[in-house]
């Protein structure tokens, strides 16, 4: 099996001359040029993420990848709110004693989707999360 190059790929940007002296002043901070900051802060923000994934993940974790890391732990550590906790607690029992009435198996479906939705979110955050701090350590980074 061919070892695949390591090629590099030259890319002219455009900064503002706010954004650059950020950066610039970032690259000092770090003692590394302002290319090598971009590069860094690049493959930090943009993990690799698995082959083959659907679609609708693969767009979704893309998107993600540009949040911060506040964000993304903010999502990571998300909740149903304490009233949907309770209720999604009680449409539980009810529903596994076959109580529930019309509307209350509406509600049930609509709180377990919710649910499913935060804890997708959640798995997507953490996943972010942990590529970041693996390409942190790869790279020498990690705090």
């Amino acid at each position: 099996m061919k070892a695949k190059a390591n090629t590099t790929h030259a890319v002219k940007l455009q900064l503002s001359s706010r954004l650059y002296q950020r950066v610039k002043k970032a690259a000092q901070a770090s003692q590394c040029g302002v290319p090598e900051l971009v590069v860094s802060t690049l493959e930090s923000r943009l993990p690799p993420l698995p082959k083959h994934l659907p679609q609708s993940l693969d767009s979704d974790l893309a998107r993600w990848s540009l949040l911060d890391e506040p964000a993304l732990r903010a999502i990571a550590n998300a909740f149903l709110s304490s009233k949907q906790q309770r209720r999604f607690s009680t449409l539980l029992r009810r529903s596994e004693t076959g109580q529930l009435n019309g509307r209350e198996s509406a509600e049930w479906e609509r709180l377990q989707q919710e649910y499913l939705l935060v804890s997708r979110n959640k798995a997507k955050a953490q996943f972010l999360l942990a590529q970041r701090e693996h390409t942190k350590e790869q790279n020498g980074t990690a705090r």
